[in-house]
């Protein structure tokens, strides 16, 4: 198609950050939306509940002016603060960015020209702000890989302009369809949910290198650990319910959880056999191969001698807290 009803085009964007409680990462994010070259929009700020009299006067201070309308939820999780923006906006292109994620200046004007009638969802990386510490970094370097986030590396790094089955809502602009919403009982995945059913009616989703927005990255460990635990058991419970998706690259690290659980068994049978370890030692090879690979991709993205060990270290809790996460939400029920 060569162009979206440009009657749309005539309305503000709706620009959508969802967050719980105020903090800087939000004013920043307020302050970037402020200074993009398309200014044809309002920022809707949905967090838990409205800001006191210090962050009111530190978001006045952000220079955003009249084109922000803050509406608190009540606690909810960020596709229930979406739907609420999107039932009560009256908007017809949305612009989904996460609170700790900033735009960058030519967003959304590389963006919007890129949505017509076939492609409703335009996206691109998100990428990591150059400014953030090696604990963040660290965890950057994992989901720039393929080893780390398999096909969906493209996230976090710039490449070439193609057509894509799902992207994240922390840099997703699209067009109003009718009756589509987010599936408000998913915590993660919700955004995977929303473009597989954008797919279904027909409609496309574009990933553009320029279309970029910086997200931090979380802390290694616990923070990040816990971000890749969740989207494993998210995996797991879309899995159970028998929801496409779930495929070799989900349940490669469960299988690598099984390996390592198999070697003290393997090792410990050998011994009560009486037997040495042997040719036995050979079952170790694709820990060693896993090993080295990392190392290599650790050692590839890092743009300084101290991000490697911590990169490392990251990849290999990437993989066993996802793994754990799937295992956990596919056996248990909510």
């Amino acid at each position: 198609g060569c162009g979206l009803d440009m009657a749309a085009l005539n309305e503000p964007v709706i620009i959508v950050v969802p967050f719980t409680e105020w903090n800087d990462w939000v004013l920043d994010c307020v302050r970037h939306c402020a200074k993009l070259a398309f200014q044809d929009f309002v920022l809707w700020l949905l967090p838990n509940e409205l800001p006191s009299p210090e962050w009111a006067g530190r978001l006045a201070g952000t220079g955003i002016g009249a084109r922000v309308h803050v509406r608190p939820t009540g606690p909810g999780n960020p596709a229930r603060k979406r739907n609420v923006a999107m039932r009560e906006s009256g908007g017809r292109i949305f612009a989904l960015i996460d609170s700790d994620a900033y735009p960058r200046a030519d967003w959304l004007s590389n963006a919007l020209p890129l949505l017509n009638d076939e492609v409703t969802i335009v996206t691109g990386p998100n990428v990591s702000p150059p400014e953030d510490p090696v604990s963040r970094q660290a965890a950057s370097h994992v989901m720039e890989s393929r080893v780390g986030f398999y096909a969906g590396y493209i996230r976090h790094v710039p490449r070439t302009r193609r057509l894509v089955g799902e992207m994240p809502t922390c840099n997703m602009i699209f067009a109003r369809q009718d009756g589509l919403f987010f599936h408000e009982e998913l915590d993660t995945s919700e955004d995977m949910v929303f473009c597989r059913e954008t797919a279904a009616r027909g409609k496309r989703i574009l990933y553009d290198p320029g279309v970029v927005v910086f997200h931090h990255r979380r802390e290694i460990f616990r923070p990040f650990m816990k971000q890749f635990f969740n989207y494993g058991l998210d995996k797991g419970r879309l899995f159970r319910a028998g929801r496409p998706g779930p495929n070799l690259r989900h349940a490669a690290p469960v299988l690598f959880i099984l390996y390592l659980l198999s070697i003290p068994a393997l090792f410990a049978a050998r011994l009560a056999a009486g037997a040495g370890a042997g040719w036995h030692w050979l079952y170790l090879a694709p820990l060693f191969c896993y090993l080295a690979l990392v190392a290599f991709e650790s050692i590839r993205l890092s743009s300084s001698a101290r991000e490697i060990a911590p990169t490392c270290l990251a990849f290999v809790a990437a993989h066993l807290s996802f793994g754990y996460g799937a295992i956990k939400g596919f056996a248990c029920r909510r």
